[in-house]
């Protein structure tokens, strides 16, 4: 793999110091944390109003919702400008990048073209996932201006629409999941794929 343009790598003695201290584990962040929630089980996980989320739950979601990610062409190192509120689908569509190695890039409700656009710039993202209303903000506006100044956006997703996806069974198998290869030491680009949406119209 070739490095991500703009990326400066660990100096090799600090990561030999890190792996001989067993701070590096060279495990990648997706299944650390699909090894976390499977060794937790019934514990709660997250708590929303009324409902609670165990992490054999959150684990069963974050997996079904990153197959569809998978069926929609998301691979590792693309990157995700994340635009959304304090809500279970946040939880769901960040782990679930992070199970394909896919890079989420946090941004606030609050932030509108310039923001976004800059982010998109800086960091080529191909994926946007921004909550339809940002409280009295419609995002529709926002999310056609960011997909004509960056052809490079093949997917939008919103909130209804994650949610949709985590309830949907995958058509993908679920050991397809196992098979992404994610080095955790490395970034390197990703190429470029056709174009999809999944945005509720």
């Amino acid at each position: 793999m070739s490095s991500l343009a703009g990326v400066t790598p660990f100096p090799p003695e600090f990561a030999a110091r890190y792996r001989a201290r067993g701070y590096w584990e060279d495990v990648p962040l997706g299944r650390f944390y699909a090894g976390v929630f499977a060794s937790h089980g019934d514990r709660v996980a997250m708590v929303s109003g009324s409902k609670r989320v165990t992490y054999a739950e959150l684990r069963e979601r974050v997996e079904r919702l990153a197959l569809h990610l998978l069926d929609l062409g998301v691979v590792p190192l693309d990157r995700w400008v994340v635009q959304l509120p304090n809500i279970p689908e946040f939880v769901y569509l960040y782990f679930a990048l992070e199970r394909l190695g896919a890079i989420p890039i946090m941004a606030l409700a609050g932030h509108r073209w310039n923001e976004i656009n800059a982010f998109f710039e800086l960091s080529g993202a191909s994926g946007y996932a921004v909550s339809e209303g940002l409280g009295d903000f419609d995002s529709r506006e926002l999310i056609a201006q960011i997909q004509d100044a960056h052809s490079e956006v093949h997917t939008v997703l919103g909130t209804e629409t994650i949610r949709e996806l985590v309830n949907r069974k995958p058509g993908l198998d679920a050991r397809l999941l196992d098979t992404v290869e994610v080095d955790p030491t490395n970034l390197a680009s990703s190429s470029c794929r056709e174009a999809r949406l999944a945005y509720p119209s």
